[in-house]
């Protein structure tokens, strides 16, 4: 192998590990909180970014639902409307290639009779930007496979377009053993 071609070979993994670099330090900022006293307007500010909080869970809870009914309704226009243009499916299984907008959207033989979101924690949030960790469990298959795996836990990123719509910008999956039970 020439040094061009072991170059090549190395660096056609460069995106990939930045953008799991990238994820992983947004993940990491979001545990880092503060603890101590809080004075009067701390608590205030407090308040009012738990009621942000919660507006956020509620926006993106509705998008995360919407989005596994599409699934089972076969409505791939409207998933594909709340994806957004860059939007990048990252499976933490297997070692497969991130998966696009396009790829997803394309994917033949697919169908789905049960999608439901077991879980959603916002994990951070920053103006526009949305960090979500959310379970699903499907009763989903695809054409030649069988039946795939019913129980995901994926880390989104949701990020709000210039219409103000939330739109999916990455999802990290990993298949679970068994469904969420936040026991």
């Amino acid at each position: 192998m020439t040094t061009s071609e072991n170059l090549s070979a190395v660096f056609k993994h460069v995106p990939r590990i930045l953008y799991l670099g990238i994820l992983f330090c947004l993940v990491l900022s979001c545990t880092n909180k503060k603890k101590g006293t809080l004075s009067k307007s701390d608590i205030e500010k407090e308040i009012n970014s738990e009621s942000q909080q919660r507006k956020f869970t509620n926006e993106i809870l509705a998008q995360e639902t919407a989005w596994a009914s599409a699934l089972v309704a076969d409505d791939l226009n409207f998933v594909a409307s709340i994806m957004h243009n860059d939007f990048r499916l990252i499976r933490a299984y297997g070692d497969a290639p991130p998966i696009s907008k396009d790829m997803y959207l394309g994917m033949k033989g697919m169908s789905a009779s049960l999608a439901e979101v077991t879980s959603l924690n916002i994990a951070t949030e920053m103006d526009s930007i949305v960090v979500a960790r959310t379970t699903w469990t499907l009763d989903w298959e695809q054409e030649g496979v069988g039946k795939l795996p019913p129980h995901f836990d994926m880390i989104d990123i949701w990020k709000k377009n210039k219409n103000g719509i939330w739109q999916i910008l990455s999802r990290v999956s990993q298949i679970l053993d068994k469904p969420y039970s936040n026991k």
